[in-house]
């Protein structure tokens, strides 16, 4: 009697689904979101004109199909950076507007004009405003981090308005750079904050047909910043904190 057997075959072209990103990402995301429909609301109460003028360096001609929750997402999924990038970038953006825990207590003064006007978040500049904070706080937090051209292609804008973008914003802010343990822990209670009132985890969004098309043209890169998914589980869980010597690393709190 002829014995038969079966061997079970993988595909070459099958590749494994990526990771999540962590919860940080979709709340930062979604404070985003909200802060850009505020800023819609106040351009169409002034008739437009005031957020035109705003913004210049940030603000895009049209609005981008993708949502901002996406675009967090496919900078996590491509970038490689850590996820302590995007509390800190949170800080940038903060610190931009003013509204940082520094500006309240800091004895130096207010942002130049040219700061304010950088700063308009609307649904025209608040992804360029997300793509070049993420890569400021990666080339300062990270050990391993991708150049310009790369994040570029990551953020679908030129090389060359990724640089201006780069520029104006470390001047925006006036090249202050560092993140105190306080500081980060501080909008690390905050994002918990944000983390805790949902009821449960955040539902995926749909992607647009543009949106997996454009997420098909960009292979995912190896990961080169070692954050593994207990990692990524650990600040989904919402665990942030800080080590000494201004060196931040995510680690899990005991439940």
């Amino acid at each position: 009697m002829e014995r038969t057997t079966t061997r079970r075959t993988s595909s070459k072209g099958a590749a494994a689904a990526p990771a999540p990103a962590p919860k940080v990402v979709a709340v930062l995301a979604g404070l985003l979101e909200r802060a850009a429909a505020r800023g819609d609301a106040d351009a169409d109460a002034r008739g437009g004109s005031a957020a035109a003028a705003a913004a210049t360096a940030f603000r895009g001609r049209t609005r981008p199909e993708i949502s901002v929750r996406r675009y967090a997402e496919r900078i996590y999924r491509y970038a490689g950076c850590s996820p302590a990038c995007f509390v800190v970038a949170r800080v940038y953006l903060d610190r931009l507007a003013g509204r940082s825990p520094e500006e309240e207590s800091s004895p130096s003064p207010s942002p130049p004009a040219t700061a304010a006007a950088a700063v308009c978040v609307d649904s025209y500049s608040v992804h360029r405003l997300l793509i070049t904070s993420v890569m400021v706080a990666a080339k300062f937090m990270d050990d391993i981090h991708y150049n310009n051209a790369y994040f570029a292609r990551v953020g679908g804008v030129e090389v060359a308005e990724m640089n201006g973008l780069e520029l104006e914003l470390l001047f925006a802010l006036r090249f202050r750079l560092n993140v105190t343990p306080a500081t980060f822990a501080t909008y690390c209670a905050a994002l918990e904050g944000e983390m805790a009132a949902d009821d449960g985890p955040l539902p995926s969004p749909s992607p647009s047909p543009e949106e997996e098309g454009n997420d098909r043209r960009q292979p995912p890169p190896r990961r080169k910043d070692g954050i593994t998914n207990k990692v990524a589980a650990a600040v989904d869980r919402s665990a942030l904190l800080t080590a000494a010597h201004h060196r931040v690393v995510v680690v899990e709190i005991t439940q």
